[in-house]
């Protein structure tokens, strides 16, 4: 069966997915941990805790530890007309104590509030309904005339007063009985979150109740993916009902896992790439190497011409080596989740056709990356720039912490370095069902399992899985990020 492979992997600290394309290539790695509350996509009742005229902004309480942050472009109930509009200002559309229903556009970071919009929108896999933003709008990746044609006439008639849709590519074929029923599952999670507004005192969550799996599939895109495969009975289970639900299929649905206990990114070998995603080099197929390197600022991506691999001479050599890197590069920027302004500093090249070659080729190999990165084009220095719109936390962001001793200045975080030992844990206890493990681990590993709320949820969640409660000693002999087990039975 031709088509994509989700690969859904639950511990009770977090779930990662991964997306292996039907050549066996890693394309996406999303890791949720718990349930995070303020995911882009959330839809809140908040209070507006203050109005800055100075920002023409507000900010609005969603009930985190920092306020969310709406600006005047996103507290209009509609897109601004255009530079002939009536001058407006936030306080024309807010004032402190409101009660607002705002939508997550961007998570909170560390030193800032979420990013928020007045424009809640309801995402389906087919088509995402626009309350309060009236017109039909068809995905730009709809490239044929006749279809978007179709669409528009299929699915206007079905709207109500004030009621908008953008039209996915991947409702292209569909029929009307298809988005019909979509759509009223649509106006039903929408009716759902203003009955619940109308009744609640701000601040309160009103969605987010979506499992990780069907988050990725409606956010990313779900057309490609033929099958998931998941190595928790529950979350198969539940990750059929949403599907069933979103009145959507997968030619091959969803499976469970059957690897005994193994772990499902080793069975189907992308464990080793997973592994690699926060090194700083990555390998180009064919010769050649790209260093990628994180900023506050920018992403900086360098391209190595190594030993070139079957490129030619000269020029020929470089612009193949520029073919192969911005291809990576664009597959680096998904599975890091890299954000904001990228550059890639391609090899000098000579030829007056080879600038242009190597910007399509970025393009191209852009063009099925959900973010809706931008290519700005190349600078006059033979740089190349591109800027990717954030929603999540950059990978390294998750996974590591500074780290002063270390070469590169980071390592895996103290939360992350437990996690990490708990799933050994668990696959020694699965590999071995009658070993009573005890656990070695650092000192800073040792007190983010034991003194923080998830180091200590993760734990009680292993605790229960093994039956009796698991031996966590300190050993500052190991590495920041190494664990040792051993069997209490001696």
């Amino acid at each position: 069966m031709a088509g994509d492979v989700l690969l859904v992997r639950v511990r009770p600290w977090e779930t990662r997915v991964a997306l292996v394309d039907r050549n066996g290539r890693l394309q996406d790695f999303p890791l949720y941990r718990d349930r995070v509350i303020g995911a882009a996509g959330d839809v809140f009742l908040g209070r507006v805790k203050a109005v800055s005229t100075a920002l023409d902004a507000a900010f609005v309480d969603i009930g985190q530890d920092r306020d969310g942050f709406l600006d005047l472009a996103e507290a209009r109930p509609r897109p601004h007309a255009g530079p002939d509009a009536p001058r407006d200002r936030i306080s024309d559309h807010v004032h402190e104590g409101q009660a607002v229903l705002v939508q997550v556009l961007a998570e909170a970071r560390a030193d800032k509030g979420a990013k928020l919009t007045r424009r809640v929108n309801v995402a389906g896999g087919h088509c995402v309904l626009t309350p309060g933003d009236p017109g039909v709008r068809i995905s730009k990746r709809v490239a044929d005339e006749t279809e978007r044609g179709r669409l528009r006439a299929l699915v206007s008639p079905l709207l109500a007063t004030k009621e908008g849709v953008v039209v996915r590519s991947a409702a292209q074929h569909i029929t009307e009985a298809a988005l019909k029923e979509e759509l009223a599952v649509l106006r039903t999670r929408w009716d759902a979150m203003e009955t619940r507004a109308a009744h609640e005192t701000p601040p309160r969550l009103l969605s987010g109740e979506t499992g990780f799996a069907m988050r990725f599939l409606l956010d990313r895109g779900w057309r490609d993916v033929a099958r998931v495969v998941v190595d928790d009975g529950a979350a198969a289970r539940a990750l059929e009902a949403e599907l069933t639900r979103a009145v959507l299929a997968l030619p091959g649905g969803v499976r469970r896992h059957g690897g005994g206990g193994g772990d499902i990114f080793a069975a189907h070998g992308v464990a080793d790439e997973l592994a690699a995603l926060l090194d700083p080099e990555v390998t180009l197929p064919g010769g050649g190497s790209l260093i990628v390197e994180e900023t506050a600022a920018l992403t900086a991506i360098d391209v190595n011409a190594g030993s070139g691999g079957a490129g030619g001479r000269g020029t020929d050599l470089a612009l193949a080596v520029n073919l192969r890197a911005v291809a990576e590069a664009a597959r680096q920027m998904r599975l890091r989740n890299l954000a904001g302004l990228i550059v890639i500093d391609v090899l000098p090249m000579k030829g007056e056709g080879a600038p242009a070659r190597v910007i399509g080729a970025l393009k191209d190999a852009l063009a099925r990356d959900p973010a809706g990165a931008r290519v700005l084009g190349m600078t006059r220095g033979g740089v190349l720039e591109v800027v990717r719109p954030r929603r999540d936390a950059p990978l390294s962001e998750v996974l590591l912490a500074a780290c002063p001793r270390c070469a590169t200045g980071r390592a895996p975080a103290p939360l992350t370095a437990g996690f990490t030992a708990l799933d050994r844990v668990l696959a020694e206890v699965w590999a071995n069902p009658s070993l009573v493990p005890s656990l070695a681990v650092p000192g800073p590993v040792a007190a983010a399992l034991k003194n923080t709320e998830r180091g200590r949820s993760a734990l009680a969640e292993i605790e229960a899985k093994l039956g009796h409660a698991l031996n966590i000693t300190v050993d500052d002999a190991l590495d920041a990020d190494a664990s040792r087990i051993d069997d209490e039975r001696g």
